[in-house]
């Protein structure tokens, strides 16, 4: 690997380090963490002076979302999904679905336009490390 690698480089600045037990993600020790929440702050600060409004989505939501959106036909080979009995529900692999959930959630006025939202949530990808989805 090289020096330059973010996956040389965390654990040996002690930012973070990664486990198999947590694939795709990282333990973010204090001092990562610490920069973490500064480039954090910054990109909000960035966002808001753009115009967006930050929101929260849920990490789990229905199959049938997914379907609708168009997203389970594309991407549900990278997605986490399981059922609960009679219900699916997979983890979301992107934010959009949430958010046009947000949109739809009442009749907005054209004086709102554009509207803008932003999220720092997590995303979860059933895929190799480092890969990205095909966007086709």
């Amino acid at each position: 690997m090289d020096s330059y690698d973010h996956r040389v480089l965390g654990p040996r600045l002690e930012f973070f380090h990664q486990q198999d037990e947590a694939p795709g993600t990282a333990f973010w020790h204090p001092r990562g963490a610490t920069l973490y929440r500064l480039i954090e702050s910054y990109i909000r600060s960035e966002m808001q002076r753009a115009g967006f409004r930050e929101v929260r989505t849920p990490q789990l939501l229905s199959r049938a979302l997914w379907e609708r959106s168009g997203h389970w036909s594309k991407y549900s080979q990278n997605m986490f999904a399981f059922a609960d009995g009679e219900r699916a529900f997979a983890l979301k692999p992107m934010n959009c679905p949430g958010h046009v959930q947000m949109f739809r959630h009442r009749i907005r006025s054209y004086r709102e336009l554009p509207l803008r939202f932003c999220e720092f949530g997590a995303c979860h990808r059933y895929e190799p490390s480092g890969s990205l989805l095909d966007a086709k």
